[in-house]
C-alpha cells in the first residue's frame, strides 16, 4: 500500500479520522493496517499527510493525521474514451487518475456494445472504487472530473467547448491513419490537450468527421495495435514533453 484514502466524511475533524463498517473492513482486512503504524493518508480532493492508526478492526480504523500536502498538480489534458468492456473501463479510470488527467469523458459510440453503458463500473459507486485504488497508487487526492455521455453527437456539439477552448488546446484523436504526435503538431499558444481514444473496435468513420470537424487531428500509435489503456498511456506520455503542468 502506497498510502491510503480517507474520505471527506470520514474525517471527525482536521487531526482525527474513523473510517468503519465497509471501509474499515477495506483498511484491516485488504491494507493490513494496524495499531501503532503510521503510513502515507490523503484527504480525497483535499490535503496530504500522514496517519497513526491508534484502533484498528474489521468494523473500525482510527487514525491521528498530520495533513500538510496540496495535492499533486493535474496534466491540462481531457480524455474522451468510448465505453468499453466493464475490465476496460476499470483500467482506464486507473490509467486517467494516475496520470492525473483533468476530466475524463465517457462516450457511447457506434462500434461499442451498448449493453456496457449498463456496467456498474460506470456508476458512481464503481468510478469512485477504481478512483480510490488509483489515489492510493499515487498518493494524490485530485479527483477529476469523470462523466458518462450516452450520445457522442450531443458530447461533442454542447459539452466539448467548455471543457476545452479549441483555440488554446490541441486536440487528437487516437486512428491506425492518423501521422504520429511531435512537435511540429504543436502550437506554442497550446496549453492544454483534449484526447480522444475509441473503444476496443474503434471510432467509427462517421465518428472520425465528426471530430475532425470539430478540429481533432488523425494521430497514430505506430504498427502496433494498443488495448484502449495502453493507448492513453502512450498518448499522455509524449504529451507530457508538449504540455505545461498546471
Amino acid at each position: 500500500m502506497n498510502s491510503l484514502i480517507i474520505l471527506p466524511f470520514e474525517c471527525v475533524d482536521t487531526t482525527c479520522a474513523v473510517l468503519q463498517n465497509n471501509r474499515a473492513s477495506y483498511a484491516f482486512g485488504t491494507h493490513g493496517i494496524r495499531v501503532g503504524q503510521r503510513l502515507r493518508v490523503a484527504v480525497m480532493g483535499g490535503l496530504r499527510g500522514t496517519g497513526l492508526v491508534t484502533e484498528s478492526s474489521a468494523e473500525r480504523v482510527v487514525l491521528t493525521i498530520e495533513l500538510s500536502k496540496a495535492a499533486i498538480a493535474h496534466r491540462s489534458v481531457d480524455l474522451i474514451v468510448g465505453v468499453s468492456r466493464p475490465q476496460t473501463v476499470k483500467k482506464v479510470i486507473q490509467a486517467a487518475v494516475m496520470l492525473g488527467v483533468r476530466s475524463l469523458h465517457f462516450v457511447s459510440s457506434e462500434q461499442g456494445e451498448k449493453s456496457y453503458l449498463q456496467s456498474t463500473a460506470l456508476e458512481p459507486e464503481g468510478i469512485q472504487e477504481e478512483t480510490i485504488k488509483a489515489l492510493e497508487q499515487v498518493w494524490d487526492s485530485r479527483v477529476p472530473e469523470i462523466c458518462v455521455h450516452r450520445s457522442f453527437e450531443y458530447f461533442l456539439k454542447n459539452r466539448l467547448s467548455a471543457i476545452a477552448p479549441s483555440e488554446a488546446s490541441l486536440r487528437i484523436v487516437a486512428h491506425p491513419n492518423g501521422k504520429e504526435l511531435n512537435l511540429e503538431q504543436h502550437h506554442s499558444s497550446n496549453t492544454a490537450a483534449v484526447v480522444a481514444i475509441g473503444p476496443e473496435r474503434g471510432w467509427s468513420s462517421r465518428e472520425i468527421e465528426l471530430l475532425e470537424a470539430q478540429g481533432f487531428r488523425l494521430t497514430g500509435l505506430g504498427e502496433r495495435v494498443l488495448r484502449v489503456e495502453v493507448a492513453l498511456t502512450f498518448l499522455l506520455g509524449q504529451l507530457e514533453l508538449l504540455l505545461p503542468t498546471a
